[in-house]
């Protein structure tokens, strides 16, 4: 194998050519290895061989030429980086040759080699003719301007050229569409003795390593790369660019099949929809419309789709549109990656695509909205996408969608993003976008207090409901805990307030102080409280007052529920209770609900909701018909770390 990695270049060209003559005499490997081959003396199937050159191997992938066998020309150039047209001397362009050609350009190549087969049957007088009619064939396309070199696979003439060619091509090797990982389109699947499962593909996007974990798509299916070999020799690791064999553990010959996809873990994902960008051929036939079925080719499978266009009406031939693919079972794609398009019936290639997102979200009303960040996708602007993602996701992006549509690696979409803030660990928002949710998040509270000044809290869900659906919950979740962190608001679980609300602030002297004596009153009931229709009837001034201090979490307003009675305690008596009972019965001793009564002195009537509250709060068990007290437990009163609810008294 040569000094740099392996280059592969798809062999293509009309049935009858010469193009499996041509690589054999270039690498004498035979490429057509099935009987089948041999007897009818066309390919059917993709060829591989190969030769080293001074700055690397070329990997030639020999596409067959006639149009029955166009998935398995379409699976040749997928993997390959450039191409040797190869067009016969005595028969020019063939319909096979004009559509290898075009299939070529949809799927990315951009750099490769004409060569002129059978020279050796045409005149010296006829050579500068067919030079120029396959030089007017190749003008407009990704071939024009490229070396244009008189062989003969008989002969041998012209090979030294074409060598020195393809060695140029080597030199400069073409930069493939990057890839989301290492990605194994899978062409062949066999076993082999001592070796178990294998696969063969040509490896792009980055490498693969003995030993490593890898997944199999769209499936899932995780397996660990036993062994690899390139160019028939066992390697310690495989560059993107060339023919790869890999023998797999964890998986048998039933798991995997031709068209599935090797690739390192997370790399890709399975998905129903995928969002392209369609470029219909102009010599289509008829129009795309939704609801047309198409047959995508690309790496080494072909999926049945249907196409919903992003715009109303039609797609004309030579028009390109944003569409989305659905398709009846899952898929594996990485945005970039290109396919063939063709009609089912009849067999027409009508054009290809280019992923912008290989998990797509279902198109329901947003079309529009969807086609923006489409249109930024096709463009790889990642401040546009950054832009419109947020928007839609309520001012909150993700680092890995940004990444996968952008094309670009999460560290990288990350740093480019500099001045946004990371909210977890795949959210982002601008800042501008936090600084001003968390000042209408105050404004809105503001506005609660100002609506209730005697209430001490808010609650959460009212504050959260005024922002509508605009604005994420995760944002909201991250300037809450800000505003906590900066000593701007108090959030007690589904209540807040801002720090510097004090709902006593506005009651008079004479309030204040009735406030502390109905307060008063209530403590020294302890465990048998004071009848609160009796202290502060429904309607009054001191009910209001009662409110407050329930508000203030002083006073619990607790339920009991076979006498239909709303009863309210001191806060601090509850927590009295549990220090008696826990004196009482010291873990892990066990109690009825008659014993705790009697330990507290008070009556059924109360005994029930003290325990159901002790229960709720975690300070006790219930095993049947008896408690126990939980080993150690903070109370209520401030030590289960709830922040303190108000300022303290005046």
């Amino acid at each position: 194998m040569g000094p740099g990695p392996s280059l592969s270049v798809a062999v293509i060209g009309h049935v009858n050519h010469g193009k499996t003559a041509l690589v054999r005499a270039l690498t004498g490997i035979e490429t057509d290895r099935l009987a089948e081959e041999k007897a009818r003396g066309l390919s059917i199937t993709l060829g591989y061989a190969w030769r080293d050159y001074p700055d690397g191997a070329v990997d030639f992938l020999d596409a067959p030429g006639h149009e029955d066998f166009i998935r398995a020309m379409v699976m040749g150039t997928t993997g390959a980086r450039a191409a040797l047209l190869v067009v016969s001397a005595t028969e020019g362009f063939g319909r096979q040759t004009r559509e290898h050609l075009r299939v070529a350009e949809l799927l990315g190549l951009r750099a490769g080699i004409v060569a002129i087969s059978k020279s050796d049957l045409l005149g010296d007088d006829a050579a500068a003719a067919v030079r120029a009619r396959i030089a007017a064939e190749v003008e407009g396309t990704f071939l024009a301007g490229a070396p244009m070199i008189a062989c003969s696979a008989r002969t041998g003439a012209g090979l030294a050229a074409l060598h020195e060619a393809l060695a140029a091509l080597v030199a400069r090797r073409p930069e493939p569409e990057p890839a989301p990982g290492a990605i194994l389109p899978l062409d062949r699947v066999f076993t082999m003795a001592g070796a178990g499962t294998v696969v063969t593909g040509t490896l792009h996007g980055g490498p693969l390593r003995t030993g490593a974990p890898a997944m199999l798509m769209p499936s899932g299916v995780r397996v660990t790369l036993r062994q690899l070999q390139v160019h028939g020799a066992a390697v310690e690791g495989a560059a993107p660019g060339g023919r790869v064999a890999a023998a797999l553990r964890g998986v048998t010959l039933d798991e995997v099949r031709a068209g599935d996809i090797l690739c390192t873990p997370d790399a890709l994902a399975p998905s129903l929809l995928v969002d392209v960008q369609l470029e219909l051929a102009a010599e289509s036939a008829r129009p795309v419309r939704s609801g047309d079925e198409v047959r995508v080719m690309w790496g080494a499978r072909q999926d049945l789709a249907k196409v919903r266009l992003l715009a109303d009406g039609a797609l004309a031939p030579g028009g390109r549109g944003l569409a989305q693919l659905r398709f009846t079972s899952p898929v594996a794609a990485f945005a970039g990656q290109r396919a063939v398009l063709r009609r089912p019936s009849p067999a027409e290639t009508i054009g290809g695509a280019v992923v912008l997102d290989p998990v797509a979200p279902r198109l329901r009303g947003d079309a529009g909205a969807r086609g923006e960040l489409l249109e930024a996708a096709a463009a790889g602007d990642l401040e546009r996408i950054a832009e419109l993602l947020a928007r839609r996701g309520g001012g909150v992006l993700s680092t890995s969608e940004a990444a996968r549509l952008s094309r670009r690696p999460a560290a990288e979409v990350r740093a480019l993003l500099g001045p946004f803030r990371e909210l977890a660990p795949d959210l982002l928002a601008s800042p501008a976008v936090i600084d001003a949710t968390r000042e209408s998040y105050r404004s809105r509270l503001a506005e609660a207090h100002r609506a209730a000044p005697d209430r001490a809290w808010a609650q959460v869900a009212a504050i959260r409901a005024g922002f509508g659906r605009t604005t994420s919950r995760d944002l909201l979740d991250h300037v809450e805990r800000q505003l906590v962190r900066d000593g701007d608001i108090r959030l007690n679980g589904a209540r807040v307030a801002l720090a510097s609300h004090d709902p006593l602030a506005r009651l008079s002297t004479t309030a204040l102080a009735r406030l502390r004596q109905l307060e008063g009153q209530i403590r020294e009931g302890g465990a048998s409280p004071p009848d609160l229709a009796v202290l502060a009837p429904p309607g009054s001034e001191d009910a209001a007052l009662v409110e407050l201090l329930i508000d203030l979490d002083r006073l619990a307003r607790l339920r009991n529920h076979a006498l239909r009675q709303t009863l309210v305690f001191h806060v601090a008596a509850l927590d009295e209770a549990l220090a008696r009972l826990r004196a009482a019965f010291p873990p892990p001793a066990a109690f009825p609900t008659g014993a705790a009564r009697e330990a507290l002195g008070t009556s059924r009537k109360f005994i029930v909701p003290i325990l159901e509250f002790l229960d709720a709060r975690g300070d006790t068990v219930r095993e049947g018909d008896v408690r126990r007290i939980v080993e150690f437990r903070e109370s209520a009163s401030g030590r289960h770390g709830t922040q303190p609810s108000v300022a303290p008294w005046r």
